[in-house]
């Protein structure tokens, strides 16, 4: 006999959220009945551990979160660590061979086992590039470090790259990274200031379909949500598949469920859905 009704994979920006530093309290009341109910819930993030759990401050049940696109999955509320995948810190300089060519900068962020921190090289970034991770440094919750040089960060491994940049630089970054081995590179669009995208440089075996069919058994149906590329693989293994309205029109032809946008708290009557059809 199945231990749980089944499973709910939620993206969380754009999903099940539009605030930066919190979670609706009618989305979170709901999502915490949903796990009354017998469902097992997963959340899957590109946000680091230190900005993602303060969202479930609060929050009623177990669940699960992978954090930084699948390179770590945590049982929370204890943040027992279940699976793990970081890039060695050797790879680093062929990372930033690749944006001295390009003429900007990326962060580096170290990983909840090392605090979260985030190292980048303010000489590496434009006047505007400075702006912009100026503003990411006043949103975060995590210790951001100007570092003389990658070379010398006091870590082995790393759970993510990560760059803010227009849409074509973002893609033609992406591009010449993903010719190194062993990176997997979403781009996506960025969650918190129009106009720009986010990409993240991660190991091969880090995203959130992985984390999602690699890392946990699958008990009953499963229901899956998302907004944006990095969540393309994940929605595809939904027996119940949900895209928010707002997401790039690529997604849509995926959906069994288009849900008004997060602003507007459409997972909530989606999921009702959902489970319905099941």
């Amino acid at each position: 006999m199945n231990r749980f009704k089944g499973t709910i994979a939620l993206d969380i920006d754009g999903t099940i959220t539009v605030n930066k530093h919190e979670l609706e309290i009618p989305v979170k009341k709901y999502l915490s009945e949903l796990i009354a109910r017998g469902w097992r819930m997963i959340f899957l993030t590109g946000r680091s551990f230190s900005f993602a759990t303060p969202l479930f401050h609060g929050f009623d049940g177990e669940y699960l979160m992978a954090v930084q696109n699948g390179s770590a999955l945590y049982s929370m509320p204890a943040a027992k660590e279940k699976a793990k995948h970081y890039l060695p810190c050797r790879f680093l300089p062929a990372i930033e061979a690749v944006f001295h060519e390009e003429g900007c900068g990326f962060v580096v962020e170290s990983g909840k086992e090392n605090q979260d921190i985030c190292y980048y090289k303010t000489a590496n970034f434009t006047p505007e590039g400075r702006d912009y991770l100026n503003f990411r440094i006043s949103i975060s919750p995590e210790l951001w470090v100007d570092t003389p040089s990658f070379e010398s960060l006091p870590l082995k491994e790393f759970a993510v790259g990560k760059y803010f940049a227009t849409k074509e630089q973002a893609h033609r970054i992406a591009e010449k990274i993903r010719k190194i081995d062993q990176f997997n590179v979403v781009v996506i669009t960025d969650p918190y200031r129009i106009g720009y995208h986010v990409a993240h440089i991660s190991q091969k075996e880090a995203s959130k379909a992985r984390a999602l069919g690699h890392f946990m058994e699958k008990d009953g149906p499963l229901i899956v949500a998302g907004d944006d590329y990095n969540d393309v693989d994940m929605v595809k293994m939904g027996d119940v598949k949900i895209v928010m309205e707002n997401a790039p029109q690529e997604l849509h032809s995926l959906a069994d469920i288009l849900a008004p946008p997060a602003k507007e708290q459409g997972i909530i009557p989606a999921l009702e859905e959902a489970i319905g059809k099941l």
